[in-house]
């Protein structure tokens, strides 16, 4: 659903094709020989797709390529649907041709179809986005049984049908939908849309889940034979194909024409690596070892040379080249010794009793955690070398963290010892006292470990981890509860190293624990040397809490100023918002900061005649930039003729989204600092629905823009930053939860930037970063029991799950919708942990979590509220 400022492209698209059925109708009212007007060609409407899953995409009227991109795999299960308008009936009655009055009566009734069928055209596309199958094939069969509808109408009907059954893994129903496109499409006059082209690489797709692989190569090829340029993408197909067929050698073939399209040094080691693992499962481990060679003459980190080095002493290994297994396992641990490849390709080489060096090998064990036979090396080392030996002092202090790791804390402590006697100028001479310390509390001592880090800093002060010393200590001290010796500990290293910086970490921790533990009077005290001494460091962190001691201790005036500055310099962050709230005297309880949002938020704009509108915004920018105004959206002739541009747009209609936006991010990493570029960027990727990408663009335009703060942007240009996408699901499970829809906006933004094939290190899936467990036992409790997680990424199953689970978390933790953001990022259990410490006052609730990554996400979201709510909330 297109909101106004969000999809401008989208939105006019829909109103000049009215305006060109309109037009039909016109010139049938005039004559025109009384032949037969020509129905207008509906231009497709942009939508997205999801990576691991088959959804729709953009339909472009110009064909263009692609990056390559794995199979989806196919989906079952859970089918929720979406209301589907009905659409208009085709009026039937009849006229006589010779009466013009019936002639003018057929005109409009055939504008009226044509719009028809094109809104019901672009609810299906909508609905196949969503993952809605079911709907969309029943809305888009609609089309193909209208007589009203023109055949280029029925045949991207059929087109968008046989997607939607490939995304439910449907490939026989695909198949005998292209079929019936290719009949549609042999008795019209054109195709317009290409939609006969494209459907080659669909039927692909389709044949492969059928296992008919000669037919899925034919079907690939016949689609190249249209789009050339698709080599990157459509030969790892063919590869595959072959490959499942057995055939090695046709498919080193295909991978290798693929290869040869790719100018980009990274995919080219992908695709490299992809033909490698090919030879070596096909048992050709010579040349899959060739093939690694071939990448390790143009790649260039050196963690990623280690793997590859690693790799191809494994297939010279299997191909019995041990003399050149032994040479790659060597070139590995040499590259980057801390690498866990490293430490591989150290055990095949230590496995064949290959001589190799004692103390490099026990720094590789360590690097890999292999502490037991890191100890080995390193005692087998020191004893083979005299104590003036020049690795020896590391040697003896690796050794005692290989202690450390092993749990021997006695034997650690002893090593470190006499580094410290035995060794006072080596490097590692600072981190041997910091490791003393960890020695000392893994034995029980943690008054010891506190004396020996004071120590260290009293007695060297000009060693740089002096201060690190302090602060060790003084967190060492909070942790057992000691406040005064923590406060002792930063005052001296903010005292004794006002340069480090660690100086004015300890002074924030110092005052604001003051705060916490009600010593207002000291903690304004403390934070107000902070601000004073270093003004850049947690700015805004320091001037809430400031104005917070300020306001406690009694000074109201001082603490208002205080306030105001903050909120002066950054209304829309954070701790500007806060500010905002004590300035309002609103209590931060129960979730207010959420509730309350509307109080405290800005206007949609601060720049003056500001109404809106895109044209508004490229005026100012035109302005600013120095260009034409009707060239402001206009993309350079570099990015419209890139062919990565071309390569997203038609990978994007294919639904293979993870390759689209690999070769669409090319675009943005090679234009992202050109100012003028990023405006039409910006525009172009939202239209293709690949919003990460335009609101990474839009951001980056505001910063170089003279705006400074966003609400100082034109609002169509902040809209682009903070759009809303999917807002016929977001807004409708968020009110069936109970919550604000702009709250929903908020998390899914910070969540995954309204990326709906986005995945987490932490398996993270979709729209809300639902968990695979987490998402199986939404399933359960929402009574779907044929659910599986491949479904996961479909938006209107995702965004179910994610509001139901934002509900539920609310529920379990007593109501506060605070405590649930963080219990959805961090887990309820911890939330409800955090909250029984730190009690009832959010600010504090989210100051205090032990992690960082949950503060940072209450943080990210309240300020995206803010601006949801400034700029769609009246």
């Amino acid at each position: 659903m297109s909101k106004a400022g969000t999809e401008p492209k989208q939105r006019s698209l829909k109103t000049d094709m009215k305006w060109i059925a309109l037009s039909v109708a016109v010139l049938l009212l005039v004559g025109c020989n009384n032949s037969e007007a020509p129905t207008p060609t509906p231009t497709a409407t942009p939508s997205a797709v999801i990576v691991p899953t088959f959804t729709p995409t953009p339909v472009d009227e110009t064909p263009q390529a692609v990056a390559p991109a794995e199979t989806p795999a196919a989906e079952t299960g859970v089918v929720l649907r979406l209301p589907t308008p009905t659409p208009e009936p085709a009026n039937q009655t009849t006229t006589s041709p010779a009466s013009p009055a019936a002639t003018a009566a057929a005109a409009v009734d055939v504008s009226t179809a044509a719009i028809a069928a094109l809104d019901a055209l672009e609810r299906g596309r909508q609905l196949v986005r969503y993952g809605d199958y079911v709907a969309a094939r029943t809305t888009l069969n609609q089309i193909v049984s209208n007589a009203s509808a023109s055949p280029e109408q029925r045949a991207e009907a059929l087109y968008d049908i046989g997607r939607a059954y490939l995304g439910e893994g449907l490939f026989g129903e695909a198949l005998a939908t292209f079929d019936q496109l290719d009949i549609l499409l042999a008795s019209a006059d054109g195709d317009p849309g290409q939609f006969g082209q494209k459907e080659h690489f669909l039927r692909g797709e389709a044949l492969i889940g059928l296992g008919r692989y000669n037919d899925a190569i034919a079907a690939y090829w016949r689609f190249l034979e249209a789009y050339p340029w698709m080599n990157e993408a459509v030969q790892p197909r063919i590869a595959r194909a072959y490959l499942a067929l057995n055939d090695i050698d046709s498919a080193a073939a295909a991978y290798r024409r693929a290869i040869e399209d790719v100018g980009e040094r990274v995919a080219r080691a992908r695709l490299l690596e992809t033909l490698a693992q090919a030879y070596l499962d096909s048992g050709r481990p010579a040349q899959a070892a060739a093939t690694y060679d071939e990448i390790l003459s143009i790649a260039e980190n050196a963690g990623y040379r280690t793997q590859m080095f690693y790799k191809a002493g494994q297939a010279l290994a299997a191909a019995g080249d041990v003399a050149g297994a032994i040479d790659r396992w060597r070139s590995a641990t040499a590259e980057a010794p801390d690498n866990y490849n490293a430490y591989l390709a150290l055990v095949e080489l230590v496995n064949r009793n290959v001589e190799f060096d004692l103390y490099l090998r026990g720094y590789i064990d360590l690097k890999a955690e292999a502490y037991l036979p890191a100890i080995n090396a390193y005692r087998a080392y020191l004893d083979s070398v005299d104590a003036s030996d020049a690795r020896a002092a590391n040697a003896l202090h690796e050794l005692g963290q290989s202690y450390l790791g092993v749990g021997n804390f006695g034997e650690a402590l002893a090593a470190f010892d006499r580094v410290i006697v035995e060794y006072p100028n080596c490097t590692c001479f600072g981190q041997a006292w910091l490791d003393k310390a960890a020695a000392q509390i893994g034995l029980g001592d943690p008054a010891g470990a506190r004396r020996t880090y004071r120590t260290f800093a009293r007695d060297y002060p000009n060693d740089p981890l002096a201060p690190e010393a302090l602060w060790q200590s003084g967190r060492r001290a909070l942790s057992e509860g000691n406040q005064i010796e923590a406060a002792v500990d930063f005052l001296a290293l903010a005292d004794g190293f006002p340069a480090s910086e660690r100086a004015p970490q300890a002074l924030y921790t110092l005052g604001f624990g003051a705060f916490a533990a009600g010593l207002y009077s000291q903690a304004a005290e403390v934070l107000a040397r902070l601000q004073s001494g270093y003004p850049d460091y947690r700015w805004d962190a320091v001037g809430y809490w400031l104005g917070r001691s300020q306001a406690a201790a009694g000074q109201t005036d001082a603490a208002q100023a205080t306030w105001r500055a903050v909120v002066n310099r950054a209304p829309d962050i954070y701790f500007g918002i806060l500010a905002n709230y004590a300035l309002a005297g609103a209590p931060m309880t129960d979730a207010a900061m959420l509730a309350r949002i509307r109080e405290v938020a800005g206007p949609a704009s601060r720049v003056s005649g500001d109404d809106g509108s895109q044209a508004f915004a490229e005026q100012w920018l035109a302005n600013w930039l120095g260009v034409a105004t009707d060239q402001v959206g206009v993309l350079p002739p570099a990015i419209a003729e890139d062919r990565d541009l071309a390569k997203g747009r038609l990978l994007l209609e294919l639904d293979q989204r993870g390759d689209a936006l690999t070769a669409l991010e090319r675009v943005y990493q090679r234009n992202r600092d050109s100012a003028a570029a990023l405006y039409p960027m910006s525009l172009e990727f939202a239209r293709l629905g690949a919003y990460r990408l335009s609101i990474l663009s839009a951001m980056r335009l505001m910063q170089f823009s003279p705006a400074g703060l966003v609400e100082n942007a034109p609002a169509f240009l902040q809209r682009l930053s903070y759009p809303r996408p999917f807002s016929e699901l977001i807004e409708r499970e968020a009110r069936a939860n109970n919550f604000d829809p702009f709250i929903y906006y908020s998390l899914i933004r910070q969540e995954s930037l309204f990326e709906e094939g986005a995945r987490s290190t932490a398996a993270a899936q979709g729209l809300a970063q639902i968990i695979p467990d987490t998402g199986q036992w939404i399933a359960q409790r929402l009574g779907h029991p044929e659910y599986t997680n491949d479904i996961i990424y479909r938006p209107v199953i995702n965004l179910r799950f994610g509001a139901y689970y934002l509900d539920w978390a609310r529920g379990f933790l007593d109501g506060n919708l605070i405590s649930a953001l963080v219990g959805y990022n961090a887990g309820p259990g911890n939330s409800q942990s955090w909250r029984n410490r730190f009690g009832a006052d959010d600010t504090l609730f989210v100051e205090q979590l032990t992690f960082s990554e949950p503060r940072l996400y209450i943080q990210l979201i309240l300020s995206n509220l803010y601006h949801y709510t400034r700029l769609y909330g009246s």
